[in-house]
């Protein structure tokens, strides 16, 4: 059997992590209040499902062996939850039972008792995935429920859950586990399988399960499959996520700006079949560490990884100014969400080592960013004008086409411009020829939530000022601004290009090509 289910929490005793949900369901079962349902919520892999079978578990206990857990995990009927035998608990995948037919069937068997337990306990999973009718057909069971039902509703996206549902449960959210209780919860497997195990993988497992019980033990059961001494080359080939060392090493180059030394090592990883993603989430978690560090949390840190670590990372941010370190972080955070959509996927990590090792890219964005906003235009136009021609020079000498800096005129137009990928991809969903029409868009200003849109072609125009998209926009444009926006479009004017000239004039008494020239904004040939 594999860890995460043959070592799954049996008793309250046994949850980690969730002291205020264990507490909470003692008092309540000890007192003879519990609720007639509960909403359990909390990101993957966080104990929702287990939590709920040992609530099933205390409610039908015969031989409660310990009073204070008021389960002993002895008799048939905990046996049997323990298995998934049991008649009385049943547990419904909402994702594809999602209709109101199979709630209007949860309804009908609901009214028969129990059989051979003191109560019936229905625990339904991903109950956000059900459809509108059917969340409809269950609330009428959760307002009038049998007095031997117990409902468990649980979910990772409580946001999707209708507010008639939430006020008729009792709601307790999950939080993810931190490394310090990973690491305790994958210690007792460890030891009850009498394996071997190196300290600081113990701290990679729980930080690449990322806040999940689940996926610490599956991710251990995936190094154990290779014998019973796991050891950080195990991890580091079985996962590709690049060695401690290296990482070190690349962030020792970057403090001494070495572009093309860290470009080098970068290369070596990638030609060694690292893991870009997950490399660049070590690196920032590495980076987050030292940031840390640097401003007076060195005590919980401490706590959470091995003494030898904590040396190396004080000495190396010892390298770094806090500025250099946010600097850096801003542009890996940068590169991993771009990788999503670029064609090359180490580009943008490549392009974040450079603008993180380019003394002077670094200084001048600097510079730009902290100084004060004064009325003296033609020095911050000769600032951004040096600032763009450095750019073009690297992305020249990279084979990378850079992207127009453009003048920023108020706060709200910097946050606008910011935020400009976010509400393409926000709109995207709604209205996906609008986002292809907005990537043709300029924002030529920004003030008091005005939003003036430069447009290439009259047809673009009419399309924007359309109601339907006028409201989209207006609607994504004052949640970016957190203010009441308005949009208005001018017809800007685009280059003409002598070749486009010379065909009109060719075909200058042709109906279609009158037609077009109109459309598009053109003057006809006379």
């Amino acid at each position: 059997m594999v860890f995460y289910r043959k070592y799954r929490p049996q008793t309250l005793s046994e949850l980690i992590g969730e002291d205020h949900i264990r507490q909470a369901l003692l008092k309540a079962a000890q007192n003879k209040t519990l609720a007639h349902a509960y909403l359990f919520c909390g990101t993957r892999g966080t104990g929702k499902t287990s939590t709920a079978r040992i609530l099933a578990k205390i409610v039908n206990c015969k031989e409660p062996q310990d009073p204070e857990m008021l389960c002993g995990n002895k008799c048939d009927s905990c046996k049997a939850i323990s298995e998934g035998s049991s008649l009385d608990v049943i547990e419904i995948d909402a994702a594809s039972n999602r209709g109101i037919d199979d709630i209007r069937a949860l309804r009908e068997n609901i009214k028969l008792s129990a059989s051979n337990s003191h109560k019936k306990v229905y625990i339904i999973d991903e109950v956000h995935m059900l459809s509108n009718e059917a969340f409809n057909a269950l609330l009428k069971t959760l307002e009038e429920p049998p007095s031997h039902v117990i409902f468990v509703l649980a979910t990772t996206e409580a946001h999707k859950i209708p507010q008639t549902i939430l006020s008729r449960v009792v709601r307790y959210d999950f939080k993810q586990a931190s490394v310090k209780d990973l690491i305790s919860a994958i210690k007792r497997v460890v030891e009850s399988e009498k394996l071997e195990i190196d300290s600081d993988v113990l701290e990679l497992i729980a930080k690449k399960a990322d806040g999940s019980f689940r996926d610490a033990l599956k991710l251990l059961d995936q190094l154990a499959s290779q014998g019973t001494k796991v050891t950080k080359l195990i991890f580091e080939q079985s996962f590709n996520s690049g060695s401690l060392e290296d990482l070190n090493k690349l962030l020792n180059i970057i403090s001494k700006k070495d572009t093309s030394e860290a470009l080098g090592m970068v290369q070596k990883q990638i030609e060694s079949g690292v893991n870009l993603k997950d490399y660049i989430l070590s690196l920032m978690s590495e980076l987050r560490l030292m940031l840390l560090l640097k401003n007076g949390a060195a005590t919980s840190i401490k706590d959470e990884i091995s003494e030898d670590k904590f040396n190396n990372l004080t000495a190396l941010a010892e390298r770094f100014s806090t500025e250099g370190l946010i600097n850096l972080l801003n542009n890996l955070q940068t590169a991993f969400e771009k990788m999503k959509v670029v064609s090359i996927p180490s580009l943008p990590l490549e392009i974040a080592i450079i603008e993180s090792t380019s003394q002077e890219i670094s200084n001048i964005k600097y510079q730009i960013s902290s100084q004060p906003r004064v009325k003296d235009t033609v020095t911050e136009n000769a600032q951004a004008s040096r600032l763009e021609n450095i750019v073009v020079a690297v992305a020249t000498e990279q084979s990378i086409a850079p992207e127009p800096i453009p003048e920023i005129e108020s706060k709200d137009m910097a946050k606008l411009l910011d935020k400009w990928n976010y509400i393409l991809e926000t709109i995207k969903p709604y209205n996906f020829s609008l986002e292809a029409l907005l990537r043709q868009v300029k924002v030529v200003s920004c003030t008091d939530g005005k939003v003036l849109l430069e447009v290439p072609y009259l047809f673009h125009q009419r399309i924007l000022e359309a109601p339907k998209s006028r409201d989209l926009l207006e609607s994504v444009f004052s949640d970016v601004l957190g203010k009441p926006s308005r949009v208005a479009c001018i017809l800007g004017t685009r280059p003409t290009k002598v070749e486009e000239l010379a065909n009109v004039e060719v075909a200058a008494d042709d109906d279609v090509i009158r037609l077009a020239a109109e459309i598009f904004n053109s003057e006809p040939a006379n």
